[in-house]
């Protein structure tokens, strides 16, 4: 995010829990695309957040927990994106 939207500062990144048992393995969080791993700085900010999105939709669907709240988790995180980082989110093409 700091290499993609200006002013961002990282304590004022946007997400949504996910579980992760800690100390120990397993955990949704560990199962998204982007654990542990570099960001592909060659995505815009808005092709990551919709690809982060789609991943943990993706994550719940399979578990069979994918549901209104979750849904609405999602919705939110995009929502609440686009209005603190104004224009850097609009028109996220995902619909969660």
């Amino acid at each position: 995010m700091k290499a993609k939207v200006p002013g961002y500062i990282t304590n004022k990144g946007i997400a949504i829990m996910m579980e992760h048992l800690s100390p120990g393995k397993g955990g949704r969080h560990r199962q998204t695309i982007s654990y542990g791993k570099p960001p592909n700085l060659s995505l815009s900010a808005k092709e990551t957040l919709a690809q982060e999105v789609w991943d943990v939709r993706s994550i719940y669907l399979r578990q069979g927990l994918y549901n209104r709240e979750i849904r609405k988790s999602l919705q939110g995180l995009i929502n609440l994106n686009r209005l603190t980082w104004q224009g850097i989110f609009d028109k996220v093409g995902l619909n969660p």
